[in-house]
């Protein structure tokens, strides 16, 4: 049983190596973040009901200390940190989603938007093994959401 679990393991390897060379120019808005920096800036998204412009900005934004736990300026959060980040919004989430409204998960989402720019601009920094720790953290964020029908 414990060969044929690594045997899976090896020949996922190549599949998990090619998501993080795969071309920019193929990712959409809410795709995960590949590991190539790309030299276009993303699109602006335009601001809707639940639209807040304060993510990103630890003083004002209580959602993102919530579901982050600290109080950390997203734009400056150090590469090595965003692993932990990361885990400590899936926590959150998962500790409290089966009571969360649409609101609340359109407020996570935004904060994961924001995990996820700071990750595109510092992945190239992060070992093979912390980026795909992201990558699976940002997999069930969406996945968890999904099962919500959001």
């Amino acid at each position: 049983m414990k060969n044929a679990c690594l045997l899976l393991v090896f020949a996922a390897l190549p599949m998990a190596l090619a998501a993080q060379t795969a071309p920019a120019g193929r990712s959409r808005p809410g795709d995960l973040v590949g590991a190539r920096p790309t030299t276009a800036r993303p699109a602006a998204r335009p601001a809707g009901p639940g639209a807040r412009a304060t993510v990103g900005n630890p003083e004002t934004d209580p959602v993102q200390q919530h579901l982050l736990q600290t109080t950390i300026d997203l734009p400056t959060a150090r590469a090595e940190q965003l692993p932990d980040l990361y885990e400590r919004l899936m926590a959150t989430t998962r500790a409290e989603r089966r009571q969360w409204s649409a609101a609340d998960w359109a407020a996570a989402g935004q904060v994961l938007a924001g995990l996820d720019q700071r990750y595109q601009q510092a992945r190239t920094e992060l070992p093979l093994e912390e980026r795909l720790r992201v990558r699976a953290f940002q997999g069930e964020f969406r996945t968890l959401r999904g099962t919500r029908g959001l």
